[in-house]
């Protein structure tokens, strides 16, 4: 059987069509390729050293992060809300937002009165007795005389009076408050604590307003209490500010009319203060602005 002869130059076309193309390193002189090679090795560890540096930096930012936020629980935290003026005056729970205030205030200023004070606001508004008791009692620890604590005393004994406490709480309460009521009914502990800041104004003005708390009836006492100023101590701008204020607010229930005396009683004092200044009539008022359009 006769076999065909295939060409030397088709074979090697075969061989040509069937194989891959020769790189360019095939192409390149043994020296040369060995440098390409070198390079390329650089090249690869050089990015691989970069790639592990910039994770050993992301790493450290993270253990900082999070080392800071340790030490300190407020950095760098999501804010919940925003403090938006508006919707901080008409929150849903205000009680409990104030106990949210009230509890830095009692890990860092423990040594103010005012911190206590406050506490027994809240307290008392959420009906906490025990709470209560333990406000009064580290207020009184720091100044058992202050005229604000006075308020709270007789408060909480109108509180306990009128719904009798029973159990361990009444036991507790009854066991707590020997040191701190120094008469057994809110009546004489206002009566001793007015006698005895008889003479100081600042007392004077919250053992009135327990007084008409207590007795409605005693209005002109407990107005003539806090109005006669002549032969007082304490009788500051401050001081005397916060009595027409206390006035205005109806402490001591409509006193129109003492409110008036009261004001040209302190405007002789304290003839520079805004507060005291009597209103201006009408034809004091066209008087000032004649002369103003004058001037002009």
């Amino acid at each position: 059987m006769a076999t065909m002869s295939i060409p030397r130059e088709a074979t090697s076309s075969s061989k040509l069509s069937g194989s891959c193309i020769p790189s360019v390193d095939q192409n390149l002189a043994p020296s040369e390729l060995k440098k390409l090679r070198n390079k390329q090795r650089k090249q690869r560890r050089k990015a691989e050293l970069e790639r592990q540096q910039a994770a050993q930096a992301q790493e450290k930012r993270e253990q900082h992060n999070k080392s800071r936020q340790q030490t300190d629980p407020d950095l760098e935290q999501p804010t919940l809300d925003e403090l938006i003026p508006e919707k901080l005056e008409r929150v849903e729970d205000p009680l409990e937002q104030a106990i949210k205030f009230l509890q830095p205030l009692q890990e860092l200023a423990s040594n103010r009165i005012e911190t206590h004070l406050m506490a027994f606001e809240i307290y008392i508004r959420k009906g906490r007795t025990l709470l209560m008791l333990k406000s009064i009692k580290r207020a009184h620890d720091l100044d058992p005389n202050n005229p604000d604590l006075h308020m709270c005393l007789v408060r909480f004994m109108l509180h306990t009076s009128r719904s009798p406490l029973e159990g361990p709480v009444g036991e507790v309460v009854k066991l707590q408050t020997v040191g701190i009521y120094s008469a057994p009914t809110a009546t004489q502990l206002n009566a001793e604590f007015l006698k005895k800041n008889r003479n100081s104004l600042p007392h004077q003005l919250q053992g009135a307003k327990m007084l008409h708390v207590l007795d409605p009836s005693a209005q002109s006492k407990a107005l003539s209490l806090i109005t006669s100023i002549d032969d007082l101590e304490g009788v500051t701008l401050q001081n005397c500010t916060r009595v027409l204020e206390s006035l205005r607010n109806g402490d001591f229930g409509h006193c129109d009319t003492t409110i008036t005396e009261y004001m040209a009683k302190c405007h002789k004092r304290f003839p520079y203060a805004t507060a005291f200044r009597p209103p201006e009539s009408s034809t004091d008022r066209k008087h000032q602005e004649k002369e103003n359009s004058i001037k002009n």
